[in-house]
C-alpha cells in the first residue's frame, strides 16, 4: 500500500526491456487523463504482454476498473516496431467494424508531458484470457473458436486501407515498397544487437527482385498479424458444444 493506493507491479530486473510505473507516475496520468479529483486505489499490473506495460486501475466511486496501457520508452524501441501505440491509435476508426469487439479508448497521451512514454487508457473488457480458458473446452468445441477468430480477421481484411504500410505512416504507393522498407527496418534492428540480419537482408533481396508480382495486389487493405489466442479474451459462460 502505497501513499492509499494498493500498487501491484511486476518485479523486473533493472536492465529488463520493459519498465514498470511508479504509483506516483500512475496518479498523475489518472489525474491528466480523467480529471484531478479521479482517484485510483489500485493498479494491478498484468502480465504477459513482451511490449507495453499494462495496468487495470481501480478507481474511487467508479463501478468498472480501466485499463491503462504505457508504450516502451522510445530509446528502447526498435526501428521496426517504433510508435505501435500510436499506430494502433491511429487504425481505431478503420476498425468500426468490429467495435463491439474491442476496447474503447478514453484518453491517449503523446505530449511525455506527465511521463516520458506514450499511453492509453481504455475501457475494461470481461473475459478470460483464451490460453487460460480454451483448454477447458473439448477439443470438438475447438473449430468453433477458431472459426470465430477467422471471421474477425476477414472482416477487417475487408476494410480498405489508406496506403500501403502502417496505418499511421510512413505510406507507401506500391505493396512491395512497403514490405520491403519492413524488411530493411527489421535488418537494421538485428544489425543493433549483433545479430546476423543477412537471412532477413536476402528475404528483402527476393522482394525486390519479385516486386511485380508483389504489385499484383493494387488495393491496399487492412492487415492484423497479430490476432491469436494469447490476444483473444473468451465468455466464460459460452457453452462447451
Amino acid at each position: 500500500m502505497l501513499s492509499g493506493m494498493d500498487f501491484q507491479p511486476v518485479e523486473r530486473a533493472s536492465e529488463a526491456f520493459q519498465q514498470s510505473l511508479t504509483a506516483q507516475e500512475i496518479r498523475q496520468v489518472c489525474g491528466r487523463a480523467l480529471g484531478g479529483a479521479v482517484v485510483p486505489v489500485s493498479a494491478v499490473e498484468l502480465g504477459g504482454g513482451m511490449y507495453n506495460n499494462v495496468y487495470r486501475v481501480i478507481l474511487a466511486g467508479r463501478d468498472r476498473p480501466v485499463i491503462l496501457r504505457v508504450a516502451t520508452a522510445e530509446h528502447r524501441q526498435f526501428r521496426s516496431k517504433r510508435h505501435l501505440m500510436r499506430n494502433e491509435y491511429a487504425s481505431q476508426p478503420w476498425l468500426a467494424v468490429i467495435a463491439p469487439l474491442m476496447p474503447r479508448v478514453l484518453a491517449a497521451d503523446w505530449s511525455h508531458e506527465m511521463i516520458a512514454r506514450d499511453w492509453m487508457i481504455q475501457t475494461h473488457l470481461d473475459g478470460i484470457p483464451a490460453p487460460e480458458h480454451l483448454g477447458t473446452y473439448p477439443r470438438t468445441a475447438w473449430p468453433a473458436f477458431f472459426g470465430q477468430m477467422g471471421a474477425i480477421a476477414r472482416s477487417v481484411h475487408d476494410v480498405r486501407s489508406p496506403h500501403f504500410g502502417p496505418v499511421s505512416g510512413p505510406g507507401y504507393g506500391r505493396w512491395s515498397e512497403a514490405v520491403i522498407a519492413s524488411l530493411e527496418e527489421v535488418a537494421a534492428d538485428l544489425d543493433s544487437v549483433g545479430l546476423d540480419a543477412a537471412d532477413i537482408r536476402k528475404a528483402a533481396a527476393l522482394a525486390a527482385h519479385g516486386s511485380a508480382v508483389l504489385d499484383e495486389v493494387t488495393e491496399p487493405r487492412l492487415l492484423t498479424g497479430d490476432l491469436w489466442t494469447v490476444n483473444a479474451l473468451m465468455d466464460p459462460a459460452a457453452p462447451s458444444r
